[in-house]
């Protein structure tokens, strides 16, 4: 049976971020007895890729992987890239780019630009979080193929899922939640000051164990997410759904116009088949 090895810059035991969750998420979906095994980029090698010739390499974020390690997976092995955001930029988001810089991302026509995108279009699969942003990479890449792509989005662990319909029909409050990040691309302050500016009650949280945080949301009236550059498919933004909060969204959460997201129920009944849809593909 063909082992499957994650490749990814930190897994959820190093750190408790989304695209970290969501990995775990389809490792845990992975079928009985398939041989998995996880890997951080940093201490991948050509030694070792050379040794586990014949396994599949799925590769996660990647912001840690050599030039070097990328350009010979290219032509030695067979892996897929489960994609969380915009690594052919350096900023990992084009908006970011021109806030910090001034000027228009041209990341894709610098060498490292051009040796991502040479690895996504190598790439036996290359899965994204929303519609709206495999259209951005598709426009971006000309060597990458629609036909070689998929839908994922954030993937949650069948228990999370059961633990959140538990909870959604508690009864609500009158707060808005605000995550608070110190990533620019999540706008805090700019969350922060609409509530303000809008006259809403709002908490601010951050740092909360994920099964508080979730009962947090589950009596909380409503989301305030304005990210300042596209976010692929948020899970605070999808936690908060399924827990039947009230929306105030910009056009940046990438996948809010899909149809999935319409209504709760939708969205519980797709959340609950991504593992499958992911793992029928390496069947």
């Amino acid at each position: 049976m063909k082992e499957f090895v994650f490749v990814s810059d930190a897994f959820v035991e190093q750190y408790n971020g989304g695209a970290e969750l969501t990995t775990e998420a389809i490792l845990r979906f992975g079928p009985p007895g398939r041989r998995i095994a996880k890997i951080n980029c940093q201490i991948l090698t050509v030694d070792i890729l050379n040794s586990h010739k014949d396994s599949h390499y799925i590769v996660c974020n990647f912001a840690g992987l050599s030039d070097t390690i990328k350009i010979h997976m290219c032509k030695n092995v067979s892996y897929s890239v489960i994609e969380y955001d915009y690594k052919f930029c350096q900023y990992r988001s084009m908006k970011k780019h021109r806030a910090a810089t001034g000027t228009e991302c041209d990341c894709i026509e610098q060498l490292t630009g051009k040796i991502n995108s040479a690895f996504y279009s190598y790439a036996k699969k290359v899965w994204f979080m929303s519609a709206a942003q495999r259209d951005i990479f598709l426009s971006k890449i000309s060597t990458l193929k629609k036909e070689k792509t998929e839908i994922l989005s954030s993937v949650f662990a069948p228990g999370d899922l059961n633990f959140m319909e538990s909870i959604k029909d508690n009864e609500k409050n009158d707060k808005y939640l605000i995550l608070g990040s110190k990533s620019w691309i999540k706008g805090t302050e700019d969350c922060i000051k609409y509530a303000k500016n809008n006259g809403l009650s709002y908490e601010v949280v951050s740092g909360m164990p994920y099964h508080e945080l979730l009962i947090k949301m589950s009596v909380s009236k409503g989301l305030i997410f304005l990210p300042l550059g596209y976010d692929t498919c948020p899970r605070f933004v999808i936690e908060a759904k399924l827990l039947g909060c009230d929306m105030i969204l910009n056009d940046h959460v990438q996948h809010k116009e899909e149809d999935w997201f319409t209504s709760q129920q939708s969205c519980y009944d797709y959340m609950r088949a991504r593992g499958g849809v992911f793992w029928k593909h390496y069947a």
